[in-house]
């Protein structure tokens, strides 16, 4: 024990969550089993908040579960069974419970074996759970019953586990891990005109670019091939259609839905009103069947092995998971009229740059005086549950959900593993005192991290159906399903976190088989999934879009930026040696590479500071005391809030664990400007309090992080005060190859121009606005109001009257316009630098092909010859073709695993061996 101690890991109690009792029946010796087919599903992984190091097999050993006789709950023979302290217990403090899938005792595990888990199973230093060998539901007496008792553990405690658990490994063990209990998905059968008068634009000269281009063939784009694999086995195309869908003939619409959304409101009626099998044979519904007992029938539940009598609590809902662009945001709004006579309001959650859709959509698509609806948001928020309660549709964010939340803070740090976050009634908001009829999720993946407020906040607001739209279920994981079953409620107990890791996680880890059955069996259950390529029983594609093409544009960097370019790569080379040798200032490299991709895109984009600071000898490790925040001017304290802002925007990577995702979480800044998540350098503090960039002695008062609510007002960059001093004409040679399309292009044609840094988009706004080239910009800074005027001004199509005031030209950052946004005027897309995933990329690109599209639509990435903007693409690529094959080893990177994927990817970027 000693040695797990020292390893200065602290640890959280292990418990498992506890549902009310469940009458279970007695079993036939005759029944029949359940069938298993050979279904094969492929899986993959790619870019979630990180989760945990992933425990993995340690030891299983038989052992029984004793006292059943003083018990109530019932098990049947390959059930899979939760182990549960039970410190308060009055005859031995270190008793553990085995508790069935209803939440029931069934007995306790033998005294002597519980006095060696006790302590390692409180310290969380491993996870305990059991698979029945023996069964107590034919009507005799049992005082005991065999039980094959698994171990897992963290890989980085296995070491130390050996000599702590070396009795265990003595027992009469099972080499294997307890297998996964075996499906049966015999009854699931899944759902199943160019402007008159304006310049027509320079054609022989557009040709003459188009044809000198690499074009990229759509096939290389890999982001969707999660989603595809698993359900690839599903026929869709026969789906049947709702018989009398809102429309314009009943008078609540002002258009007709398409047939596949049609077919998705029947399916989605479907879901929210599920019925239980009556007879032995009927199809399964969430994975229950009905079976035949010695006395009378009885459920069984197919996935966890869980008999019982009383009829199981069906979950009212599902995924809608359609790729981008297909119209998922008006099927959920013809959902809600076709249930009109269902009493009681919708609760839309989504985020705040989707929020004016929404409101667009009911504007334009719902008939005068059918839809009553508020958007909660802002000023608007300061109203009642009662008049929330008298709206047909209420619109609202995750942010005001999380704000919301009667959530209270876990206890010394995260909450206890296996344990629902405690909600408070007294302190809940007007979104948690409504019973909705229904809420909806929209880009419900924001919703896979369980320790977010705002997944622990949805999943505690009381709703009687519950629906998720994401054309992304799963962006890296099985893990991430698992957080939105929870947020479900349906599929139980697999909705349970502690389920969902026994019998998919872990299985699917270690390739088996019948895992990945039961993950495409849930899958065909709870999702529904239609692509743009995705064809009806005609052979007819559901929607016809015009083509797109993609072009990747070489762009040759000036001789100037070349030479600053190759003297910041040959520095980082250095530093990164010394990085390798001494184990320290990976960081400041990470901050050179960032610096290199600006260079691509504008030699202006990199301070002279920087250049100044690089071409100095590296100086000696600053000595002296940590400099504390509060002794900061408060125009020194401003000048390291914009900067930390600016990092925000532009998604820069944690210098610790170099994940951009762990650093928005919670970002904080240095009084010597360096940037991280705060987890991530309050651990460096603890151990050697020096900054990981300039080993500049810092403590944790050095640290500041954001003001609370700080959402400073949006200023466009060109008409600020400060626009004269940090915006001179830019040099880019990118900038140019950009304006030389516009300029060709037909002058009825829109364009969207994607960059990660926002202050490359001012450069280009710069240059647009000295072309006399009309343009507009979306940027995530935006107020609500703002947003909705930016994208209605944009939408507008361009005819001769307004042909010089209408924008040609939209600006948008990757982070704030990669999701959720409707931008079909534009039919041309400039990509400015590469992103690590292809996903970004692809939903950018979505943006404009999709539904309401009538043009081609061309896409060109801007690459800068022989940079490391090159090798960004290779490992793009590479990502994809993991992502495409991640379920095969492993459900989940940890954090280490990922930092050192990160590592290796520094190394190839800047070509040290």
């Amino acid at each position: 024990m000693e040695g797990l101690m020292s390893q200065g890991s602290s640890f959280s109690r292990a418990s498992t969550s506890q549902a009310g009792p469940s009458r279970r029946p007695s079993k036939s010796s005759s029944s029949k089993r359940p069938r298993e087919e050979n279904d094969s599903v492929k899986q993959e992984d790619d870019d979630n908040p990180p989760l945990p190091e992933m425990d993995e097999h340690f030891v299983t050993f038989r052992t029984d579960v004793v006292g059943v006789q003083y018990y109530r709950g019932l098990v049947g023979r390959g059930e899979y069974v939760m182990l549960r302290r039970q410190p308060e217990n009055q005859y031995d403090s270190n008793a553990v419970q085995v508790i069935n899938a209803s939440g029931t005792q069934v007995g306790h595990i033998p005294r002597t074996v519980a006095a060696r888990l006790a302590e390692l199973m409180d310290m969380s230093a491993i996870t305990v759970e059991g698979r029945m060998v023996g069964q107590n539901l034919d009507g005799a007496k049992h005082y005991k019953m065999g039980m094959d008792l698994s171990i897992y553990a963290k890989p980085s405690l296995k070491e130390v586990l050996q000599t702590e658990l070396s009795w265990a490994l003595r027992e009469t063990a099972v080499q294997k891990p307890p297998p996964t209990a075996s499906i049966s998905v015999s009854g699931f059968k899944g759902h199943g005109d160019s402007g008159v008068g304006l310049p027509v634009g320079d054609e022989p000269a557009m040709r003459k670019l188009l044809e000198g281009l690499k074009q990229v063939g759509e096939d290389q784009k890999q982001a969707d091939n999660v989603m595809d694999s698993l359900t690839s086995d599903i026929d869709v195309s026969k789906l049947p259609l709702h018989p009398d869908p809102p429309g314009i003939a009943n008078g609540q619409l002002n258009t007709d839905i398409l047939p596949h959304q049609s077919q998705a409101l029947k399916w989605m009626i479907e879901r929210e009103n599920p019925k239980l099998p009556k007879s032995p044979g009927d199809k399964q519904v969430q994975f229950w069947v009905k079976q035949k007992g010695d006395h009378k029938d009885y459920f069984l539940n197919v996935a966890t092995k869980t008999p019982q009598y009383d009829e199981p609590i069906l979950g009212k809902g599902g995924i809608i998971a359609d790729g981008m662009g297909l119209g998922k945001t008006l099927a959920m709004l013809s959902l809600v009229l076709a249930t009109k006579k269902d009493k009681g309001p919708t609760l839309i959650v989504c985020p705040l740059s989707v929020l004016s859709n929404w409101e667009k959509q009911i504007g334009d698509h719902v008939a005068h005086g059918q839809m009553t609806h508020y958007t909660y948001h802002g000023a608007s928020k300061g109203v009642t549950a009662k008049t929330l309660d008298q709206y047909d549709v209420i619109i609202t964010t995750y942010n005001a959900i999380a704000a919301e939340a009667p959530i209270e803070p876990p206890k010394n740090g995260s909450p206890s593993k296996g344990k629902k976050a405690k909600t408070s009634a007294a302190s809940a908001g007007p979104l948690f005192k409504v019973k909705w009829k229904r809420i909806v999720a929209d880009e419900g993946h924001v919703l896979r991290n369980p320790k977010a407020k705002m997944t622990q906040g949805f999943a505690a607001l009381q709703a009687e159906r519950r629906w998720i739209c994401t054309g992304t279920p799963i962006v890296n994981s099985p893990s991430d399903l698992g957080s939105l079953l929870t947020c479900l409620k349906v599929c139980k107990p697999l909705d349970q976190p502690d389920y969902f890791k026994t019998l998919l996680l872990r299985p699917l880890k270690r390739g088996d088989p019948t895992a990945a059955r039961l993950l495409q069996a849930l899958i065909g259950e709870v999702l529904l999934r239609r692509t743009k390529d995705s064809r009806d029983s005609n052979g007819q594609k559901i929607i016809e879009l015009p083509g797109i093409q993609y072009f990747r544009v070489g762009v040759k960097l000036d001789e100037d930026t070349r030479k600053v370019y190759d003297e910041i790569l040959e520095g980082s080379r250095q530093r990164f040696q010394e990085a390798m040798e001494t184990g320290q200032g990976t960081a400041n490299v990470l901050s050179m590479l960032t610096r290199m991709r600006q260079l691509c895109l504008s030699a202006q984009l990199v301070p002279q500071s920087f250049l100044d600071d690089l071409r100095r000898p590296v100086p000696k490790a600053p000595t002296g005391p940590a400099i504390s925040i509060s002794s900061l001017t408060p125009e020194k304290k401003e000048e390291l809030i914009a900067k930390l802002r600016q990092y925000i925007e532009e998604d820069t990577e944690c210098g610790v664990c170099y994940d951009e995702a762990e650093f928005v979480k919670r970002p904080c800044i240095t009084d010597c400007g360096h940037a991280f998540c705060y987890p991530c350098i309050e651990r460096v503090i603890l151990s050697a309090p020096l900054c990981p960039m300039d080993r500049h002695p810092i403590g944790l008062p050095s640290i500041l992080e954001l003001p609370p609510d700080d959402t400073p007002d949006y200023v466009d960059p060109l008409e600020s005060s400060q626009a004269d001093k940090s915006l001179l004409p830019a040099k880019s040679a990118k900038i140019d190859e950009l304006v030389k399309y516009l300029k060709v292009f037909p002058g009825d044609e829109k364009t969207l121009v994607f960059s990660q840094f926002t202050s490359f988009l001012d450069q280009v706004a710069m240059r647009l606005k000295e072309e006399g080239m009309g343009w507009t910009r979306f940027d995530g800074r935006m107020n609500a109001s703002k947003r909705q005027q930016v994208i209605s001004e944009f939408q507008r199509p361009i005819t001769p009257k307004n042909a010089k005031s209408s924008p040609r030209v939209m600006l948008i950052s990757l982070k704030s316009g990669a999701v959720g946004l409707n931008l079909t005027a534009a039919s041309n897309v400039f990509l400015c630098d590469p992103w690590w995933q292809s996903a970004i990329e692809a939903q950018a690109i979505d943006r404009v092909h999709r539904m309401g599209q009538k043009k081609e639509v061309r896409v060109f990435q801007l690459i800068a010859e022989d940079t490391v903007e090159s090798a960004v693409l290779d490992i793009q690529k590479r990502k994809d073709a993991l992502v495409a094959k991640a379920f095969e080893k492993s459900s989940k990177e940890s954090k280490m695993t990922k930092k050192e994927a990160r590592f290796e990817e520094l190394k190839e970027l800047l070509g040290v061996s």
